[in-house]
């Protein structure tokens, strides 16, 4: 039961660092400097309402739920491939952003590629998203 609660703050910090970063992405240190995120708010760059979680908290989300299970790369590719085609763990019924280099590699995993290839080859694929999104493995 102890690991339990860890497991459950650590997906609810992510959720929520998720819904305080969605308005404010792509916003600069300095207009961040000038206008700091202190409580939820909303409807901004991705017009969602405030308490909106990210799209690396769903794909947290998607991790967590397939560990539960165990380790098994097929079945964590089709959980995203649930959260991408078929809004599977969005806040509201849809997905609402995603990643280029995640977009990519999921649009790969739906043509059958395998997931250990599905990934981007080039130096531009290497993103922070897969960063936000690994806690569970902590878990595991």
């Amino acid at each position: 039961m102890k690991n339990s609660k860890k497991v459950l703050s650590g997906l609810m910090g992510v959720c929520i660092g998720g819904a305080l970063g969605v308005p404010v992405e792509f916003s600069s240190r300095n207009e961040r400097t000038i206008q700091p995120v202190t409580g939820m708010i909303g409807y901004s760059v991705h017009n969602q309402p405030p308490g909106t979680w990210s799209d690396n908290s769903a794909m947290t989300l998607c991790l967590a739920e397939c560990l539960c299970d165990g380790f098994d790369l097929e079945a964590i590719a089709q959980s995203f491939y649930r959260w991408r085609y078929e809004d599977y763990w969005t806040p509201h019924g849809k997905v609402f952003d995603i990643g280029g280099t995640t977009a990519a590699a999921i649009s790969r995993i739906k043509k059958g590629v395998p997931p250990v290839e599905a990934g981007g080859r080039d130096d531009r694929n290497n993103g922070n998203g897969s960063l936000m999104r690994i806690l569970p493995l902590v878990y595991n």
